[in-house]
Parts: structure tokens; sequence; C-alpha cells
């Protein structure tokens, strides 16, 4: 890539508006924990995920979908109409080879069905870190743009999603150095670096961690914390019928 059509880094540390991504690689990013349920998921062999942000649409879909199983979170627990609940080590635990699911989640779930007018989009998170930049940069694109899909319906940034951003935009770096940090791409660095760039630092200092923490999710930060122990590229792209859909690479 020659020097005038280098390549350009912005960090959203809330989802931003979605033509804001038109043209643009997006990775969104939920670590706790839409986008690392669905490393789990693949890992396990499902064959689809499709996110929705709300359960309503989510009992509709799945209702559509014969032999899709809803899964998701309110408030960070299982509803009644969610046949499992948003632990990605409880997926690791089961054979969930073959599944469509159908998972509605707070945060991530919205920013991923927000994010169809990307180029590309893909589900990140830390564990498929490497892969999901080796994929975006092998694409090529002028600008990559990091989304964390942050708390409280994306209304607010998180102190997880921002520290794993500025993962992946020190990852960029090493593998690009002649990127363009934009101002976003710049306060996530810092984040990461802020945390000495580990993970247990950052999450041990996310409310909504604590949350979790309370609930009795502390299997899932150890999970959520394994950088690049995948190597799923799971990328986002409508149906036949147009709605958002995970599938791997």
């Amino acid at each position: 890539m020659s020097h005038h059509d280098s390549l350009e880094v912005e960090v959203y540390l809330q989802p931003p508006p979605a033509d804001a991504l038109a043209g643009a690689s997006a990775i969104v990013l939920d670590i706790f924990r839409a986008t690392t349920v669905h490393a789990a998921l693949f890992a396990g062999g499902a064959e689809a995920v499709y996110p929705v942000a709300d359960f309503a649409a989510g009992v509709a879909l799945s209702e559509l979908l014969p032999g899709s199983v809803l899964v998701g979170e309110v408030g960070a627990l299982p509803p009644t109409e969610a046949a499992f609940g948003n632990s990605p080590t409880e997926f690791a635990s089961m054979d969930v080879s073959g599944w469509t699911v159908v998972h509605v989640t707070s945060n991530g779930t919205r920013a991923l069905t927000n994010s169809l007018q990307a180029e590309i989009a893909l589900s990140g998170c830390l564990r498929n870190m490497t892969a999901s930049l080796d994929h975006v940069l092998r694409r090529g694109g002028t600008r990559i743009a990091v989304v964390c899909s942050g708390d409280h319906r994306g209304t607010a940034p998180s102190v997880e999603d921002s520290f794993a951003a500025g993962a992946y935009v020190a990852a960029l770096r090493r593998m690009r150095p002649d990127i363009r940090l934009r101002g976003g791409a710049r306060l996530a660095l810092k984040l990461y670096h802020a945390y000495g760039r580990a993970p247990a630092r950052a999450f041990a200092d996310s409310p909504h961690g604590d949350h979790l923490r309370e609930l009795g999710f502390d299997a899932d930060f150890a999970y959520a914390a394994a950088v690049d122990a995948s190597s799923e590229v799971i990328e986002l792209a409508p149906d036949a019928a147009g709605r958002p859909l995970l599938r791997v690479r």
C-alpha cells in the first residue's frame, strides 16, 4: 500500500450512527459478553448466529427459523423466553454443533445490527483479535473502525470494550506501523497502556464486571481475557431476507 492510500483507524467508544460506518471495515466489540459468546459458539461448531436488538424481535425471528435456539440476557440474566443466557463458558461446555442461534443482548447485538452499512463487519473480541485484524488487513480498504458496544444500550462507554479496542489498536500498530490513528483510537490506546496491557486489571475496574461478579459469572472473565485463543473470523452479512447474520468466514 503506497503512502497516499494509507490506513486510518478510528475507535468509537460507543456505537456511532449507522452511516458513520459506510465504507469502513468495522470490528464490533462487546467483551462482556456478546462477542465473546460468538467466539464460544463458533468454536463449538455453531452454524449461524442472528444478532437481534430486543427480545420481542428475537422471539418472532426464532419462530420463523425452525430448530433455532433463542439465547441472551436482560440485565445480564436470561429472561423466560430464552433457552440459555449470555455466558461464554456455559456455551463452551455444551455441544452447540450445528446450532442456529438467535442472540439478544442489551449492547452487543444492538451494535452489530447497526453495522450492516460497513464495507465488512466482524464480531470481534480479545479471543479472536489477531485473526480479525489479519482478515480486515487482507481485505484492503483505507479505514478500519473498531466499534465498542458500550453500556446501557450503547449510551455510555464501557471500560472493558474501550480497553479491548486499545489492544486492537496496539496490535494494528505492530502489524502496520504506518497506520494513522484518529482521536478515539489514540484514547483507547492510552487506556490500554494505563491498565498495563492486562485484561484482568481492566476487567477488575469495570462496573459491568462488578455486576457479573455479583451474579456469579466469574469464569467468564478468564475466558474473555484469553487473547488469540481462537482463529475464527466471524463476519456479519445480511441473509437472503436482509436480516443481520453472523457466520464464520
